[in-house]
């Protein structure tokens, strides 16, 4: 499904705004000092792919909406050119992009990999211009990450083969928080989400997880989406071979068994 995004340019110094002080840091701001001060890249990438980040757009929204890879829309991005290089705006909340702007201005709001998915490499990208944690992304950089995105893939079993199904001998670190924050701040249309752990009993395999999700739609592009999403959210959290299987609960099959094995981790408020 082709995206168009609609460039507005603008010819500005990017850098020459007020900081904000060093103590409102974000999770992704500590992400990107832990980063830096450890050398380990994907401390940030992981946080930044699983973040809401805002781009300023040249249209005003009528309404506060976040929208998502596979929703069939467009945005205009304002892009600001400066030293001869054109960037897109990214900030990871709505505060630093009203700081940023000064003036009303345009906003969508998207999960980083969807932008990392929707975005092509023409502009560089400026992340949280005006503070203290600057990050700009280079055209061959936004590369490597479209070509490192984690991406949710069907798994076939062949018929017969014996499923055990119960609760997760082990729960990785922060693994809970991660998902429930991805449903409840993008994924309105899931009710409840359990976690279960699956062993195909058949040679090479180990027991993994599984998450299995109840959602109030039936639109598949929509269902695709939000296992993407919750597919990224676990990057950085599974050990080293570990994977999470991401279904669906059609009321059949695995997915209903492991409804029946464990109760719910997540279960959406009435007045959500």
């Amino acid at each position: 499904m082709r995206r168009y995004l609609l460039a507005i340019a603008y010819t500005l110094p990017i850098i020459a705004f007020a900081k904000d002080s060093p103590n409102l840091m974000t999770p992704l701001d500590k992400a990107y000092v832990t980063a830096m001060q450890t050398k380990q890249e994907a401390t940030f990438y992981n946080a930044f792919l699983s973040s809401t980040i805002f781009i300023a757009t040249a249209d005003s929204p009528t309404s506060e909406r976040t929208k998502r890879a596979g929703s069939n829309e467009s945005i205009s991005p304002i892009i600001i050119e400066s030293n001869g290089e054109k960037y897109v705006m990214l900030f990871d909340t709505k505060e630093r992009l009203a700081a940023w702007a000064k003036r009303e201005v345009g906003f969508a709001a998207l999960p980083g990999h969807a932008i990392v998915e929707m975005m092509g490499t023409d502009f560089h990208w400026a992340l949280n211009v005006g503070t203290d944690h600057v990050k700009t992304f280079v055209p061959d950089e936004i590369t490597w990450l479209k070509q490192n995105l984690t991406k949710a893939q069907a798994e076939s079993v062949p018929a017969g083969t014996k499923v055990l199904i119960g609760a997760p001998a082990k729960i990785p670190n922060g693994l809970i928080e991660a998902l429930k924050k991805t449903i409840s701040s993008r994924n309105p249309e899931v009710k409840t989400a359990y976690l279960g752990q699956v062993f195909y009993v058949r040679d090479g395999e180990k027991p993994h997880l599984a998450l299995v999700i109840d959602v109030n739609t039936k639109d598949k592009v929509a269902i695709g989406a939000i296992c993407q999403d919750l597919a990224v959210s676990t990057k950085g959290l599974l050990g080293e071979g570990e994977y999470i299987d991401i279904l669906a609960n059609d009321d059949n099959g695995t997915a209903l068994e492991i409804t029946k094995a464990v109760k719910p981790f997540y279960a959406k408020r009435w007045w959500n």
